[in-house]
């Protein structure tokens, strides 16, 4: 989206113009969802995801001061509740654990996406905000609130850690 769009968009948001959020939110919304499909790799989880991110950002708006920066803006509020949302999975995986009742999901696709589930969030996150959603090292530190040379060294050893997996699994 256009930068003089987006601004005149968000200061419509800002003003308590539906329409105008709805249209920034849709610009967004296939990228948006693609990356949160990286991180959450569950259709319902990331439709959740998405309907939270869109009600928090909307009830947020007034907050934004940067009117360029909406889109990190969003981003980073998908990423938070992304991050919620398997930082609850664990908890209800391990509550199944010491329950018994564990049912195990397979997740298909014909990209790397089970590979990427593998590496650990810490990695996967800054992975897929690289490739997957265009951000740049700089835009991520700001977004996942870390430093640049941070980003640059996660990013390095998710590259190692999905080339090991993905030989290991080339070998079996």
């Amino acid at each position: 989206m256009e930068k003089k769009i987006q601004r005149i968009l968000v200061r419509q948001a800002k003003l308590g113009d539906a329409h105008a959020f709805i249209k920034l939110c849709e610009a967004y919304r296939h990228i948006l969802y693609n990356s949160a499909y990286k991180i959450l790799l569950n259709d319902e989880d990331v439709a959740d995801c998405l309907q939270e991110t869109e009600i928090c950002a909307w009830k947020k708006i007034g907050t934004l001061k940067n009117e360029e920066a909406f889109n990190s803006w969003i981003f980073r509020i998908m990423i938070n509740i992304a991050k919620d949302t398997l930082h609850k999975r664990v908890e209800v995986v391990e509550f199944e654990e010491k329950h018994g009742g564990v049912e195990e999901t397979n997740y298909e696709g014909s990209d790397i996406t089970q590979e990427l589930n593998q590496l650990p969030e810490k990695y996967r996150i800054p992975l897929v905000l690289y490739y997957y959603a265009g951000f740049s090292i700089k835009e991520i530190a700001e977004q996942v609130g870390i430093s640049t040379n941070t980003v640059k060294t996660r990013l390095a050893r998710a590259k190692q850690r999905l080339k090991i997996i993905l030989e290991v699994q080339e070998n079996e």
